[in-house]
């Protein structure tokens, strides 16, 4: 069995889920950021201190360590969530994504960046966001 193909109203649909995830590897991704430089901060102040328990700050520090790795399988957890939907994630940064779809007898990639409203382009499978085209009105409404 191949790949999910959709329609542009079949992908359309999606874009609220879409969005959802990409908020939420955000949250993570800001509180990844926060926590480490807490870390970085006991790093530099104390340095190989901080694996002995003697050192004041080694039980925070060690639950940054913890922090950070459940903060980590989160973030893995919702970057899964684009698979599920059968979606092809192309970049999490720059909030691209694809889907298989059919335009002209061809399989295509309906391409979506995240901030736009609708699936207006696709792209040939074999070229990227630089090869997009606009999706003619004929195919919007399948």
């Amino acid at each position: 069995m191949g790949p999910r193909i959709w329609t542009v109203r079949e992908a359309n649909a999606t874009i609220p889920a879409l969005d959802a995830i990409f908020k939420s590897i955000e949250e993570v991704r800001h509180r990844l950021k926060k926590l480490k430089g807490k870390a970085d901060v006991l790093e530099m102040l104390w340095g190989d201190e901080l694996a002995s328990e003697s050192c004041p700050d080694h039980r925070e520090f060690q639950h940054y360590g913890q922090e950070l790795e459940r903060l980590k399988l989160e973030y893995d957890t919702q970057a899964k969530r684009f698979g599920e939907l059968e979606v092809v994630l192309k970049s999490i940064d720059s909030g691209l994504v694809d889907f298989y779809g059919v335009i002209e007898s061809r399989l295509v990639f309906l391409c979506w960046k995240r901030g736009e409203t609708e699936v207006e382009y696709y792209h040939q499978i074999e070229e990227g966001f630089n090869g997009r085209v606009e999706i003619a009105r004929e195919y919007r409404n399948r």
